[in-house]
């Protein structure tokens, strides 16, 4: 089932005119994810087609099938920090997120003719205590609006607690940025590409004053003890951050 799942999704994205440089990759991508986590392609992505005019959508595909006539979309990210804030400000707004696609991003839409409030929650989930989750929090009208790694996203309709006041006579205008990251994502992302960029540099000045071979052999010592040691940082990083999220779930 998963083969003819991604080759509809091939199919669909080649109709709507997505480059092939990029099909290739994306499929691979989502094939592996399958293969690693044993789950069902369209329980994961969605339907194929669907989920092909998403990605084509967001990156801007000419051949796509455009917007639907009383709706507006929307595609942005947030990094876990602000992610919650972010999604209740623009649901306020007349934004229902849709789904969460493989990169993170946030598939949302917002309805022209009647717009009306959306309330979401985040909380940390493991990927066999979703469908737990969800029936626990339906009696209260939140539904599932996506999965990213170890986090649950739901919604329902600010009128389902609040009735016709929920409605928007006159929405904002659409976002003008479509990232909201902080610093606490950018600046480990700073220093990598710091360290990145100081150890080439110094390769290529001990190349060029001729002690180019040391520097290889300093390499291969001293390269997979850093990995190691950054791998071990980075699953400790991943750790302390899922805590911190389950702890303001549980306080919420």
């Amino acid at each position: 089932m998963s083969e003819r799942y991604f080759d509809d999704l091939a199919g669909a994205l080649r109709r709507l005119g997505v480059a092939e440089e990029r099909i290739g990759p994306l499929v691979a991508e989502l094939s592996g994810h399958v293969a690693e986590s044993g789950a069902d392609p369209e329980d994961e992505f969605g339907p194929a087609v669907r989920f092909a005019e998403e990605f084509a959508e967001g990156t801007g595909s000419e051949a796509s099938s455009g917007p639907e006539p009383d709706a507006e979309r929307w595609v942005w990210s947030a990094d876990a920090s602000v992610d919650q804030a972010m999604m209740n400000r623009f649901g306020a707004q007349g934004w229902e997120i849709e789904r969460v696609d493989h990169l993170g991003r946030f598939v949302s839409r917002r309805d022209l003719a009647s717009p009306t409030r959306w309330e979401y929650r985040r909380d940390v989930v493991g990927r066999r205590e979703r469908a737990a989750h969800a029936a626990a929090l339906a009696p209260d009208g939140w539904e599932p609006c996506g999965h990213w790694l170890f986090l649950a996203y739901s919604k329902r309709p600010l009128a389902a607690v609040a009735g016709p006041a929920a409605d928007i006579d006159e929405p904002a205008g659409r976002p003008g940025r479509s990232y909201y990251f902080t610093r606490e994502l950018w600046i480990p992302v700073a220093v990598l590409a710091v360290a990145l960029v100081v150890s080439g540099v110094m390769i290529g000045v001990a190349f060029a004053s001729g002690g180019g071979g040391g520097t290889i052999k300093g390499l291969l010592y001293g390269l997979p003890v850093g990995l190691v040691a950054g791998g071990v940082a980075g699953v400790l990083v991943y750790r302390r951050k899922r805590a911190e999220l389950r702890r303001a779930s549980r306080e919420r």
